[in-house]
C-alpha cells in the first residue's frame, strides 16, 4: 500500500495533496534502483524507511487536531 491508502491523513490539516506528491517522489526515488528479485524488495523497505516517520507525525498531528475540536 502507498500514498493515503497506507495513511489517511485528516482533511482538517491539509497534507493530504502534499502527502501524495513525496509518497511518489520518495517511491519513484527508490524504485529508480531498480525493479528485480531483491532489489525490488529492497527499494520498497528503504521507500518505508524513509516515509514512516514523517507520515506517522502527520497522521498523529490530524488525530489530535481532530480531537481537540471534541474538547469543551
Amino acid at each position: 500500500m502507498a500514498g493515503d491508502a497506507a495513511h489517511v491523513l485528516t482533511p482538517l490539516t491539509a497534507k493530504g495533496f502534499n502527502s501524495s506528491l513525496e509518497d511518489a517522489s520518495t517511491l519513484a526515488e527508490c524504485l529508480i534502483k531498480g525493479l528485480q528479485g531483491s532489489a525490488a524488495a529492497d527499494a520498497l523497505m528503504e521507500y518505508e524507511s524513509r516515509r514512516l516517520k514523517d507520515v506517522r507525525k502527520m497522521v498523529q498531528s490530524g488525530q489530535s487536531f481532530s480531537r481537540s475540536f471534541g474538547r469543551a
